[in-house]
């Protein structure tokens, strides 16, 4: 390990922490669909999606993998086996907490199911980490996150939330078109998808994060339905892990945003897989994309011609990190220099607060309801 490297320490040690290649664990048939579809989950731009914590990791030359954590033996091998090559001297624990203690780490990655996030962060925080990169969704509740956050307040420990597609040129060329008013004001977002994998606390997370990002505030009041099947679900009821899990309800929902904005969000297991769609109005067009593709299409009128339109493909320009790679260089960088994530805890707690205002209103028969906080 070279002396001027960050130290990094990974908890947790599933598939999106340490697997290889960025279609392993995809199922065939979902991976097949999406590379006809041309949708670039894999490939933008003709570069591979960094699709593993450690994947990323070895492509900067700033970090090195310092130690790993797993309950399970099968996992810690398998991270052996995948880069024991690269990192021979990686300590591997079956306590992350031993883990802590064995050495200082500049950055601690938690990669634990979506309701274990909480104690990791908060040890690590108090371990003396100077980052913690933390998996999606931030907490299953807004205890949890509170939590986390005060913890890492108190620390100074920069939290950041992998929500990867912040790091994404297409987001940001989206965003800052609805920005320059090419769309006029900003009315309503549309978020959808489908498919077995149709779970409002992992996958369906990326979706209303999505709307957060886009939005651009604090959503205020919310209504929701559940898939049926989850009635008892007033707090999550979920166990986390792997990607067969059927405990964890898809949902129909609403929500509208501090600064006046609707959004829609639909995600249920009875309806076809659709990857990922996005559709953003405004008071003069809009623009529609896939949440994973490579380009939007944007349809507006004419501010010079009332009876004409101007339609436009949206593509961003390429860049040489993205996703989750640019996700920590972006850590890299305000380790040196300070500065606030993108994906900050701030913003990623505000899906928490949208997932149990869903919880709430399906238990009060899909009222709208003002969102927790």
């Amino acid at each position: 390990m070279t002396k001027t490297a960050l130290r990094a320490g990974i908890i947790g040690l599933g598939p999106i922490a340490i697997r290889r290649r960025p279609a392993e664990d995809v199922p065939a048939a979902i991976q097949k669909a999406m590379e006809a579809a041309e949708c670039g989950r894999f490939t933008p731009f003709g570069d591979p999606v960094f699709a593993s914590h450690a994947l990323a990791i070895s492509q900067i030359p700033e970090i090195e993998v310092a130690a790993v954590s797993d309950l399970s033996q099968t996992r810690r091998e398998r991270f052996r086996d995948n880069w024991g090559a690269i990192w021979p001297d990686a300590g591997r624990f079956d306590d992350y907490r031993e883990m802590l203690a064995a050495g200082a780490f500049d950055i601690v990655v938690v990669a634990t199911p979506e309701h274990l996030h909480a104690e990791p962060v908060v040890a690590a925080a108090e371990a003396g980490a100077r980052a913690i990169f933390c998996e999606k969704p931030l907490a299953t509740s807004l205890a949890d996150a509170d939590r986390m956050i005060a913890a890492c307040n108190a620390s100074g420990a920069l939290l950041t939330v992998d929500y990867t597609r912040r790091w994404t040129p297409l987001f940001h060329t989206v965003r800052n078109t609805v920005r320059s008013g090419a769309i006029g004001d900003l009315s309503t977002i549309s978020v959808a998808n489908g498919g077995s994998q149709a779970w409002l606390f992992r996958s369906g997370s990326h979706l209303l994060d999505a709307m957060v990002f886009f939005a651009g505030t604090t959503p205020v009041k919310c209504w929701a339905h559940l898939e049926d099947g989850f009635g008892d679900w007033d707090v999550y009821r979920g166990s986390g892990g792997g990607n067969t899990t059927e405990r964890d309800p898809g949902a129909s929902g609403y929500v509208i945003f501090g600064n006046g904005v609707r959004a829609s969000y639909s995600y249920v297991k009875t309806t076809a897989e659709s990857f990922r769609e996005v559709a953003i109005t405004g008071t003069r067009g809009y623009i529609s994309f896939r949440l994973d593709g490579q380009s939007a299409q944007l349809c507006a009128t004419d501010p010079d011609d009332a009876y004409g339109t101007v339609e436009k493909t949206l593509v961003p320009s390429q860049v040489r990190h993205s996703g989750i790679e640019a996700a920590y260089c972006e850590i890299v960088d305000n380790l040196a220099g300070g500065g606030e994530s993108i994906s900050s805890a701030s913003e990623a707690r505000k899906s928490v607060q949208i997932m149990m205002g869903f919880l709430e209103s399906h238990q009060r028969g899909g009222q709208l309801i003002d969102v927790p906080d």
